[in-house]
């Protein structure tokens, strides 16, 4: 896949991702971290089938938002 195209996908996902993630370490329930789990690995899947260079970015780039959360930084 072309750079450009993959960043640009990637970062749609991520902004997807993101939107699910909309409360702070406090808010979050089992049940909102579990959903952020299954849909991290969903969309890192489909990554995987690029190959795995394209597949640790987009895991990475989403286990650094839900890290970030974790941490309580919001």
């Amino acid at each position: 896949m072309e750079q450009q195209k993959l960043f640009y996908n990637v970062c749609n996902d991520l902004w997807s991702f993101a939107k699910t993630l909309n409360k702070s370490k406090n808010e979050m329930t089992d049940e909102d971290w579990t959903a952020a789990v299954e849909l991290l690995e969903k969309t890192a899947q489909k990554y995987k089938t690029l190959g795995n260079n394209e597949y640790d970015l987009a895991y990475s780039s989403m286990m650094g938002i839900l890290d970030y959360i974790e941490k309580g930084e919001r």
